[in-house]
């Protein structure tokens, strides 16, 4: 018999049937990282690192399983996949089993040999980490990744795929937009174009401490129309760009949501996105806010179909995806509240609490592969 949740809401009752309709699968093999990105969440959270074991890795697949339309396996989280030591064991292993594979890499460890087995396996999606154009006098990004390093990584895996003949993996490059590099956008559009890059995902900065806050530029601080413009007309010319909001509008969208996203931690706790993922401080428009690692579940102990369709989880897609929840981050009332201190519950009695979610707000992206490229993954 079918799961059936009923939910008071309001004056009315709502009746949730759960389904194994996760279309997306992000694993965080391991939250290590062989850099020490100074706007990274791994320089500012509380929690300890770890790998995952390979056994729980196994099970992980085994339970993908379950789900009939799951369309792809992420390596992403906060994390280098390629520090795990049997992460090629696990990259062949997901393509062994017929899954699309996707992950998000700064690019700096992966050989010759990895990036052409990529090609040889078709591994469908890399992304990598650059936020400026490798020049002579501007040799390292603003997150010390070595940009000349992680082009000559592309280079290699365009050369290798145009080999296999099948234009696996798409390659995509992540950029963060700082007052520092946000004039450079377009020339970088243009160098990755050159490239034979597919995608460029831009996102905007999460301030993670203090002294980053002035760092941001959706505060109104910039003007960013000019950007976006010429950013507009090179996406024209056959690079795909996502570009995020700069300034906070009243729509509510949240990627994670919208695409049945399910993110499991290294150590096997069940997040609904990144931001739930570990525990650190943010800062929302210079409001220092605590936000905790929230899980439904570890998949040590049931199964992702059991976590995916319990009550708690269910409910909380339920209310996510209707977006009945309320806006701290234009609220009157915020400076005065204990609600937005932390994530764990809004004034709605949401938990964990979206409230003050600037993903949601279109203002920071991350990789979500449905529709990259012009195709759907």
């Amino acid at each position: 018999m079918e799961k059936e949740y009923t939910f008071t809401l309001w004056d009315g009752k709502v009746i949730v049937k759960p389904r194994l309709d996760m279309k997306y699968l992000y694993i965080e093999i391991t939250s290590r990282c062989n850099l020490k990105c100074e706007m990274c969440f791994k320089q500012y959270w509380e929690d300890t690192e770890g790998d995952m074991d390979y056994e729980l890795f196994l099970k992980i697949l085994d339970d993908a399983g379950e789900f009939p339309n799951l369309r792809m396996i992420y390596f992403g989280g906060i994390g280098e996949p390629a520090v795990h030591p049997r992460f090629m064991d696990m990259v062949r292993e997901v393509k062994r089993r017929g899954f699309a594979l996707g992950m998000s890499t700064n690019g700096t460890l992966l050989t010759d040999e990895m990036l052409r087995e990529f090609a040889e396996l078709g591994v469908d999606l890399v992304y990598f980490s650059m936020d400026t154009v490798p020049t002579a006098a501007n040799a390292i990004t603003l997150g010390h990744i070595t940009s000349a390093l992680t082009a000559e990584k592309i280079r290699k895996l365009v050369k290798y795929r145009e080999e296999m003949g099948t234009h696996k993996p798409s390659i995509g490059v992540e950029v963060v937009v700082t007052k520092e590099n946000y004039k450079d956008l377009p020339a970088l559009a243009r160098y990755l174009r050159d490239l034979n890059v597919d995608a460029m995902l831009v996102s905007n900065l999460i301030p993670m401490a203090e002294e980053q806050v002035k760092d941001i530029v959706y505060d109104g601080s910039v003007d960013m129309t000019p950007v976006v413009d010429k950013l507009q007309k090179i996406a024209n010319s056959g690079l795909y760009i996502k570009i995020p909001k700069f300034e906070l509008k009243t729509e509510r969208q949240c990627d994670f949501d919208e695409n049945n996203v399910a993110v499991v931690r290294w150590d096997g706790e069940v997040s609904p996105c990144y931001r739930f993922l570990h525990t650190y401080y943010e800062y929302i428009f210079g409001r220092k806010k605590k936000v905790n690692a929230y899980s439904f579940g570890n998949v040590r102990e049931k199964s992702l179909a059991e976590i995916w369709t319990s009550e708690k989880y269910t409910w909380f897609r339920f209310t996510m995806k209707n977006y009945m929840y309320p806006s701290c981050t234009d609220c009157e009332l915020r400076d005065a509240c204990d609600f937005v201190k932390t994530s764990d519950i809004d004034c709605w009695g949401n938990e964990p609490s979206c409230a003050d979610c600037l993903w949601a707000r279109r203002l920071i992206f991350c990789p979500i592969p449905q529709y990259m490229f012009g195709k759907f993954f």
